[in-house]
């Protein structure tokens, strides 16, 4: 009767060790992964994708500075520019007051020996006034203009009675300016009243 008995117990053994060879395997085999979470943040896609933000706003900063230095290096040439015509032309108006004078004096006196001369003279000037010119320096209007104490110096009053006020009747010096700053004023008379008190203000 024993026999039997040994036969049963051999055949749970087995059984129990087919069970937990079952189980080892169904635990071996590997889950399945969640779409869901096959991008998170930790993902090279993400991680590309955070890098190529950060330079294109990197690449964005540069490129403002960049404009930025441009435009301040622009309006400092262009100071640099502007003061260094500035000085120039306070160096020559000078000499073409000269030239002025001289040919004016010509003209004045009628001498035709000095004609040739006056011509000379005069064709300096114009070349001198190119220059300026070209520099952007002009000369500020005054001829029968109302006077403008912004642009104008007035020296004195016309006595001339037709004179009219507030009329710049007589240049005596040629005022200039670049980019409307005035490098130097028009010195005027002017007619009648009115333009004394511009004169005293």
């Amino acid at each position: 009767m024993s026999k039997p008995n040994h036969e049963t117990e051999e055949t749970l053994e087995e059984s129990t060790a087919d069970d937990a060879q079952g189980s080892a395997e169904e635990s071996s085999i590997p889950e399945s992964p969640d779409p869901s979470t096959s991008e998170d943040s930790d993902s090279p896609h993400t991680k590309l994708s955070e890098e190529r933000d950060k330079l294109h706003a990197q690449l964005q900063r540069t490129l403002a500075d960049l404009q930025n230095f441009r435009k301040r290096r622009a309006q400092e040439m262009t100071e640099v520019r502007r003061t260094a015509v500035e000085a120039m032309t306070t160096e020559i108006l000078p000499v073409l007051d000269n030239f002025h004078l001289a040919t004016t004096f010509g003209t004045a006196t009628g001498d035709e020996a000095m004609k040739s001369m006056q011509d000379g003279l005069e064709m300096v000037r114009g070349m001198l006034e190119s220059v300026l010119q070209r520099n952007g320096v002009e000369e500020i209007p005054a001829d029968n203009a109302r006077f403008d104490p912004l642009v104008h110096e007035a020296v004195g009053i016309d006595p001339d009675p037709e004179a009219e006020e507030g009329v710049i009747t007589q240049i005596l010096q040629r005022g200039y300016q670049i980019a409307g700053k005035v490098i130097r004023p028009t010195r005027v008379m002017v007619g009648g009243a009115a333009s004394s008190k511009n004169d005293e203000t």
